[in-house]
């Protein structure tokens, strides 16, 4: 599979950033590919020395990033509004989230998450490697199927005008109108 990494970058111990190295390793390890751009080089380092417009690539960058993953992987054993806004983010494109966090650091805000694809999972360094593996494999049986099909330039013209005035991107206007769809059908749902 292929994982966006994320933790706090900030205000965190060596004991912490230890254990955020050794995720990345373990995740690598188990043969998923990892997208830890945004923890190193220009985007990592520096944040309080980034230009406004510099900023903004970089978050650009990174919601294009976590867009093209099929899970999200996060350490949240230290407070942080920036890794709560992506995992925000990751649930809104129905993207599955694996929220990590150290014995004694559940995430409070995080406790009550309601959504189906967030998963709060307590690690330690010992067993880690069996966390991330049992925690991926059932993520891995939730994530969306892909399903492309062909549509007359009416219809497309129709789903832009929906993303441009109704702010809903096509996919999620194509997506609620077959759940309700569901939801109403009784031949469906009496199976």
């Amino acid at each position: 599979m292929k994982i966006y990494f994320s933790s706090a970058m900030s205000n965190v111990t060596n004991d912490v950033r230890d254990s955020q190295d050794l995720i990345v390793s373990v995740l690598k390890e188990l043969g998923h590919v990892v997208v830890v751009e945004h923890r190193i080089g220009k985007i990592g380092e520096n944040l309080t020395e980034q230009s406004e417009d510099e900023a903004l690539a970089a978050q650009r960058k990174m919601s294009k990033w976590k867009k093209q993953v099929d899970l999200m992987v996060v350490e949240t054993s230290v407070p942080s509004f920036g890794v709560g806004q992506e995992i925000s983010e990751a649930l809104a494109d129905n993207k599955q989230v694996v929220a990590l966090y150290l014995k004694g650091s559940k995430p409070h805000l995080l406790q009550s998450g309601g959504k189906d694809q967030l998963y709060l999972a307590e690690y330690d360094v010992d067993n880690l490697k069996k966390v991330l593996g049992e925690y991926i494999e059932y993520a891995r049986t939730r994530v969306d199927t892909r399903f492309n099909f062909f549509i007359s330039p009416a219809i497309g013209s129709y789903l832009d005008w929906i993303a441009k005035n109704r702010r809903v991107p096509r996919a999620v206007y194509l997506r609620r109108l077959i759940e309700q769809d569901m939801k109403e059908n009784k031949e469906y749902n009496e199976e």
